[in-house]
């Protein structure tokens, strides 16, 4: 993943975008390389891993996953996720400590399967980690076409359908706070991929998808506004992620604004 600077770190989320994944289904054995499993057969809902923990999802998706992960620590701990699939050596994501956002990796992993450590040093650093894309993780709402649109929480997704005529999907952040999505849907790229990460209320400003200026690594597109729209002509199922601003798992009993999405017809 891209190296962020302190300031980055607090007031943005860290998202890498990569390509294919392995291609083949059985690896080395590993001493502690999803060893200790939390959960055999994760679906990639909502999970903490403590130091040496794993999580193992025997089958991802052949196309685009995002992959969300958060250093949980109260103190000021650095943390290591690990991931292995297939024959795959294993590659290890930062978790920073007292991080304000998750990171997301977007990845395809092309079916294989998945298997997540948490390799930190310190035994004070859990580590949250949460599979989104269409069959992976917690069931999403649903996103019918036409407004009023969805309020959606951080953690939770919304899905819907294209018609195959040209739609537009809409987001909107009222409350002036961050927030970061990932949309999944339409035809993939060159390396496979078909998720897609924005940002409302970015300190980046506007750049990417619609400027003239490219995006921070691994984003799509970012705003300074409270809203932003992307048309479309697909024929595809259309799945939406909110990973918030600040955390993967929001407290409970906490009021705050939601934001809203929107899948229209044209």
């Amino acid at each position: 993943m891209t190296a962020l600077s302190r300031r980055d770190l607090l007031g943005h989320l860290a998202v890498a975008v990569t390509g294919a994944g392995a291609s083949v289904a059985t690896g080395p054995a590993y001493a502690i390389l999803g060893k200790t499993l939390a959960q055999p057969a994760w679906d990639g809902s909502a999970t903490t891993l403590a130091q040496y923990a794993s999580v193992a999802m025997p089958q991802t998706p052949n196309g685009s996953m995002m992959l969300a992960y958060m250093n949980l620590s109260k103190r000021n701990s650095d943390g290591k996720l690990a991931w292995t699939s297939g024959a795959s050596k294993p590659a290890i994501l930062p978790a920073p400590a007292l991080a304000l956002a998750p990171s997301v990796l977007v990845y395809n992993w092309q079916g294989n399967n998945l298997a997540l450590t948490n390799i930190s040093v310190g035994a004070d650093t859990p580590i949250g980690v949460g599979g989104y894309g269409p069959g992976v993780g917690a069931t999403p709402l649903p996103l019918p076409v036409g407004p009023p649109g969805v309020a959606i929480d951080m953690g939770q997704a919304a899905q819907g359908s294209a018609t195959g005529g040209w739609m537009q999907l809409g987001f909107q952040q009222q409350s002036g706070e961050l927030a970061v999505f990932g949309f999944i849907g339409g035809p993939a790229d060159i390396n496979g991929n078909n998720a897609y990460v924005i940002a409302l209320n970015s300190p980046a400003g506007n750049t990417g998808y619609g400027t003239a200026k490219p995006a921070p690594p691994g984003y799509f597109a970012t705003t300074s506004s409270n809203s932003w729209s992307y048309e479309f002509q697909w024929n595809t199922v259309i799945y939406v992620a909110y990973f918030g601003a600040a955390r993967l798992v929001p407290q409970s009993g906490v009021a705050h604004a939601l934001p809203v999405i929107t899948l229209l017809s044209l």
